[in-house]
């Protein structure tokens, strides 16, 4: 199958599916498995699918033409073609293909040029035999966290480099979970994220940034998976696994990433105060309590002095109402704390916001992203909070 892939490029698709069909027909194998593969390696394949307005126009003139000459008003007719009569299909095509200006070879090609099965291949991002099928074995779990109602995680004795790996991945995906520390256990760690299944809102988008970190949790030296998956409406099942199951990460380590709306902040940010400066948050914050925090950025002044921001996005209502209550229960934390305000459709949530002391003074509400002009007030408040302390 990866040689077929691999030489496909300049084909166009139509060709690459008939010479997948001959391995697929000869595969003795399961049918499901084999089509999986092809579908994963499609996934890998780039096509041509920049719609083409030339094409358009190519088959009104075409129409047109061949309209013409089926009621004979073209000054070009065909030989001996009389309406009503027959003709060949080859001495058809050259008399539209002379009508136009074109070549008999061009018609064929262009006229359906811009449909999915004559989409050129572009280009296929190589991989092994192994390779593919440690990331069919990987694509068989995140087909099923898919159907997640609750994950919890457990990393004994993980490095600090590869947490904040993980972490980052979970931040890339917006992805919330409860982080504390084992009882048993003070090294490792419990990552409780909830499942698409257990929420009411963007449950496909939600479950597949889910889906999306498994291979992030494969790079972990040691790890502990538990998931409770619905397979159908009323029978559920408990999904265990561990570093022993020898499925490989397709993920590189995560480079520097940067949201352009991030972007966009941070320069609003320089403009407006130049003392502040916004970057990724690299670390976790301790909390009040067993539970860990890792925000989403970390804003540094001048002075030196720190202070965190923790974005609340739609599908994280029950994240949020832990959060409010922990903070509330301290003083003092080195966190902001943004709410998109679709979760205030939630009545008993917007409640415990609007009353939380803490949100009260370092929270703020966003849309689709946070701005300079929300934050810059509560960074005045919170470095006048701090000041007061020392």
């Amino acid at each position: 199958m990866i040689i077929v892939f691999s030489g496909s490029v300049g084909d166009v698709r139509e060709k690459l599916e008939q010479s997948t069909k001959q391995v697929l027909d000869a595969f003795p194998g399961n049918a499901v498995v084999g089509r999986g593969l092809e579908k994963l390696l499609l996934d890998r394949t780039e096509f041509d699918t920049e719609a083409k307005s030339e094409l358009s126009e190519l088959r009104e003139k075409i129409f047109s033409c061949s309209s013409a000459l089926l009621q004979g008003k073209s000054a070009v007719g065909l030989r001996g073609f009389k309406v009503g009569t027959e003709v060949g299909l080859e001495e058809y095509r050259n008399a539209v293909a002379q009508e136009i200006g074109i070549s008999v070879v061009e018609l064929r090609s262009q006229l359906y040029g811009d449909l999915p099965h004559f989409q050129q291949v572009l280009g296929f991002r190589k991989m092994s035999a192994e390779g593919l099928l440690h990331r069919y074995n990987c694509a068989q779990i995140q087909g099923l966290l898919l159907r997640c109602e609750a994950m919890t995680i457990l990393l004994p004795d993980t490095g600090a480099a590869r947490l904040r790996q993980l972490l980052k991945y979970l931040r890339f995906n917006k992805l919330l979970c409860k982080i504390s520390r084992n009882r048993d256990h003070e090294k490792s760690l419990v990552l409780e994220i909830d499942g698409p299944l257990s929420m009411f809102v963007n449950t496909q988008k939600y479950g597949l940034n889910l889906a999306n970190l498994f291979p992030a949790i494969l790079h972990q030296p040691r790890w502990e998976l538990e998931a409770e998956v619905r397979i159908r409406k009323n029978q559920s099942h408990i999904l265990k696994l561990n570093q022993i199951c020898g499925i490989r990460s397709h993920y590189r380590q995560f480079l520097s990433y940067v949201p352009e709306e991030i972007e966009l902040l941070s320069l609003q940010l320089t403009k407006k105060i130049s003392s502040w400066e916004l970057t990724s948050s690299a670390d976790y914050l301790q909390l009040t309590g067993e539970s860990v925090c890792f925000p989403d950025y970390l804003l540094t002044h001048s002075s030196g002095k720190k202070v965190a921001m923790e974005l609340f996005h739609t599908w994280h209502a029950a994240p949020l109402g832990d959060r409010l209550q922990q903070l509330d229960s301290q003083s003092h934390a080195p966190l902001l704390v943004g709410v998109n305000r679709s979760l205030l459709k939630n009545e008993e949530l917007a409640e415990k916001v609007e009353s939380s002391p803490y949100f009260s003074r370092f929270g703020f509400y966003f849309r689709e992203a946070p701005t300079a002009a929300k934050i810059i007030p509560l960074l005045d408040e919170w470095l006048q909070n701090v000041r007061k302390l020392l």
